[in-house]
Parts: structure tokens; sequence; C-alpha cells
């Protein structure tokens, strides 16, 4: 994940964030570190933990939604704070959907030194935008998650 970034945009009562990368993967990897970079200070964080993730969607928003739900159970449920996401996309010709083959590293949820910023009560697909641009190399993710 060396090309992209993470920006947190204003927003009156949830945390809406823009993701830029260079590609599709490395946006979804860039969007999972946006959402724990929402809840905890990331910086510190010891990646000594791998935690496979995959995901499913009809199409790229659905499929952004439930990556992003499962990086939120991983941490609310399992205690465990990713700082490094890696991915691989598929799509099913035959059955049209889109898969995420991928992972998290990270380390066990420790209070003395991973202080909750803010609750994420849930991601939304309110606002949501995949926009890619092959001929440039460029993708941008638009989210919004309900805090």
């Amino acid at each position: 994940m060396s090309h992209g970034s993470v920006e947190y945009l204003d927003h009156m009562t949830d945390a809406y964030l823009r993701i830029h990368a260079s590609n599709l993967g490395e946006a979804f990897e860039y969007a999972g570190l946006g959402l724990v970079g929402i809840m905890y200070e990331l910086e510190g964080v010891e990646p000594n933990k791998q935690v496979p993730i995959t995901a499913e969607g009809k199409d790229l928003e659905n499929l952004l939604f439930d990556w992003l739900d499962k990086i939120l159970l991983i941490v609310l449920l399992d205690r465990t704070i990713m700082s490094e996401f890696r991915v691989k996309i598929t799509h099913d010709d035959e059955t049209g959907l889109y898969g995420i083959r991928g992972y998290g590293n990270g380390e066990q949820i420790n209070p003395d030194r991973h202080e909750l910023k803010v609750e994420v009560k849930g991601i939304t697909y309110h606002e949501m935008k995949i926009l890619e641009n092959t001929s440039k190399g460029e993708v941008m993710i638009e989210y919004i998650v309900d805090l």
C-alpha cells in the first residue's frame, strides 16, 4: 500500500472518508485502513497477527460494504486492531459475484496501549462511491460510517 491515501472529510454527525489509490485492490486496502483509523490510532500497532478476511458482493459497492463490515466485526468482536491489509478481488462471470480473499495484520487490542477514539456503529451505503479511471490508474472511494 504505497500510492494510496486516506482523507477524513468534514461531516456533521458521521465519519466521511475519501480514499485515493492506483488500483481497486489498493483502494479496498486503504478503505479498511481508514475504517480502523477512525476508531484507533494506528501508529505503533504491531502487525504480529494475521487475520484472514473474505467478502463478497453482487457489485463493487456491495463488496465494499461487506469488506468493511467484516473488518468492523473483527475489531469489535475479536478485539483485534489491524494496521495493514492485503486483498485480491475476483469476479465470477458465471454468478456475477465479486469476491475478496484477503487478510489484515495487527494485534490484540490492549487497553493500556490502544485507546478507543470513537465508536463506529456501522457501515452505510449512504453516499458510497467507487470511481475507477483505469486509463489514468486512479481509483477513488468515498464512504460514510455511522458513529
